[in-house]
């Protein structure tokens, strides 16, 4: 317990405690004072130990007997008094104890005190997450996956003791309290070397910058990933240099510009996600009239993909407004989408795709069927803005769904726990149709429907046997680490991704020369995985990898010649 929460107790318990002494003071001298009378009827006197431990139980138990001898009738009547004030004393302190126990304040401090205890004695790599919510609840969980801590910070008590109720499986330190704060956030360790990001996702955007100017300057070695969707702020927080913006309207626009040009690139996207594998097919976007119901932030931005595609696309939206060049080339309309005759009027029998992203999920589902029933050949896209309807979604039978929520947890636990997945997604992105759908081929024929990632890096900690020979001048390739250890002369079911060295990306490397330092990520089976992880790491091994024959022990040689 720290000084503030020993200084609360003092402060409340300082009345009570002077009554409790005083009353007691009070009792011990009279029974001392009292003369009494002992077996013989002589005359005595109690000492102030008799007297303190006479005082001491009958103020807590209203007493066991008299001590030493029979009291005297004077005895027992300044003891009758002295009942009625100590147990009034007591009473008054208890009511002072309870009241300084639930005081809001000290429970508080307590528990800041606690949190920066658990804080200092993180040893691995941790995160500060601001805000209790369903999407920083899964982001944690992943960065527990990865064995990377979690501390969370959120002004609502109720919230942080709900997240404790229902997510008791996970050790991470909690405080309640203001995350805009520099003082919290030093609480929270931002200023610890283990400190390597914060999570700030929370709605008021502007918290987001201000959390991101904090860490610059408290310390500019922790990055930040905060949620942004207006374009000032984005460009306020990406000034930083220490923080990445996340746009989820954004992000899915982007989705949709690669599925009209390269729909394997999304297999790719989904499977690294985790959430499909390689036997999805390919999402062909139909070409044609697109209807989009809600325009604001999110229909900016897939008005600027509709037209770098050439398509033809009308908005229709009740609250906003757009510019007055969209209005005379009826390319928007000021209506409620959840008309049948405003849709009809946009042109809704004769368009091939149908987006509702407004902020009500049940105004979605209800716009989508008034169009099915107009045109039942409609390719639907809905935006879910919260995945509490996800089962009512998967019922209605839509062709892609977005759900703002998932986008934020994988594109921020993907980013912070697994960097090398995220730098080999951008890169993916970036490419073609016929490049992404080689890929997928590749992977389906070398290893399967579902190949597991894994990562290494060539350091003495994960790779000794490779860091050595590196060491020592000697050339190996990227290659080596595909042989079967049951069969030189085979390779395991492996493809290598990536190499990220300081100042280079490789994708797809065969016959690359490594370099210390090196990350390389790899597509493979279970099995193939833990030889990978056996060839970089044991001598003998590698030497097999390399040469096709076992390495003879020295311990071995010596003994049997």
């Amino acid at each position: 317990m720290n000084n503030n929460a020993i200084w609360i107790i003092l402060q409340k318990l300082r009345t009570p405690l002077l009554v409790i002494i005083v009353t007691y003071s009070i009792a011990i001298l009279g029974m001392v004072l009292i003369p009494g009378m002992d077996d013989n009827g002589k005359v005595y006197h109690l000492t102030f130990f008799d007297a303190f431990y006479f005082v001491s139980y009958m103020a807590s138990t209203i007493g066991f007997g008299e001590a030493p001898y029979t009291f005297t009738y004077t005895q027992r009547l300044w003891v009758a008094v002295c009942i009625y004030i100590t147990v009034v004393g007591w009473f008054y302190g208890i009511g002072a104890l309870v009241s300084a126990v639930t005081d809001k304040t000290l429970k508080f401090e307590m528990m800041k005190s606690r949190f920066r205890k658990q804080v200092q004695t993180i040893s691995n790599d941790f995160v500060i997450v601001l805000g209790y919510t369903y999407v920083n609840a899964e982001i944690i969980k992943r960065f527990h996956s990865v064995n990377i801590e979690a501390v969370l910070i959120d002004e609502d008590e109720d919230k942080i003791s709900h997240f404790l109720l229902e997510e008791s499986n996970y050790d991470v330190p909690v405080m309640v309290g203001n995350a805009l704060l520099a003082e919290t956030l030093q609480d929270a360790g931002i200023l610890r070397s283990n400190c390597k990001a914060i999570v700030s996702l929370f709605n008021n955007e502007e918290d987001n910058l201000k959390v991101s100017i904090l860490t610059k300057f408290l310390n500019p070695k922790v990055k930040v990933v905060a949620k942004s969707t207006f374009r000032d702020i984005t460009v306020s927080i990406l000034d930083t240099d220490i923080a990445k913006a996340l746009n989820p309207f954004e992000i899915f626009a982007k989705r949709l510009d690669i599925a009209l040009s390269s729909p394997n690139v999304l297999v790719l996207e989904n499977w690294i996600y985790g959430n499909s594998d390689l036997m999805d097919k390919a999402m062909f976007l139909p070409k044609g009239k697109y209807i989009v119901c809600g325009y604001g932030r999110f229909g900016r931005i897939l008005k600027e993909k509709f037209e770098k595609h050439n398509l033809d696309y009308v908005f229709i939206d009740e609250k906003r407004i757009a510019s007055h060049q969209m209005i005379e080339s009826k390319k928007f309309i000021r209506a409620n989408p959840d008309d049948k005759d405003i849709l009809i009027d946009a042109g809704i029998k004769k368009a091939v795709a149908l987006i509702v992203g407004t902020q009500n999920d049940i105004s979605n589902l209800s716009i989508m069927i008034t169009a099915k029933k107009i045109n039942p050949n409609l390719y639907l896209i809905a935006r879910e803005n919260t995945v509490q309807e996800i089962s009512i979604f998967q019922a209605a039978k839509i062709d892609w769904v977005f759900i703002i929520e998932k986008i934020l947890i994988n594109k921020t636990s993907l980013a912070l726990s697994k960097p090398l997945k995220h730098r080999f997604l951008k890169l993916i992105l970036k490419k073609d149709d016929i490049w992404a759908e080689t890929l997928v081929k590749l992977l389906r024929r070398n290893i399967g429907v579902n190949p597991i990632i894994t990562a290494l890096r060539i350091n003495e900690q994960e790779s000794y046997a490779i860091y050595h020979e590196l060491l020592d001048g000697k050339e190996i390739t990227v290659d080596v680490l595909l042989h079967s250890l049951s069969d030189w002369k085979k390779n395991n079911k492996i493809v290598p991704l990536l190499i990220h060295r300081k100042n280079e990306e490789i994708l797809l490397p065969r016959n690359r020369p490594l370099q210390i330092n090196d990350k390389i990520l790899f597509a493979c089976d279970k099995r193939s995985k833990e030889e990978i992880e056996l060839i970089a790491s044991n001598v003998y091994e590698l030497y097999y990898a390399l040469c096709g024959e076992e390495k003879e022990s020295p311990i071995l040689k010596k003994i049997f010649g």
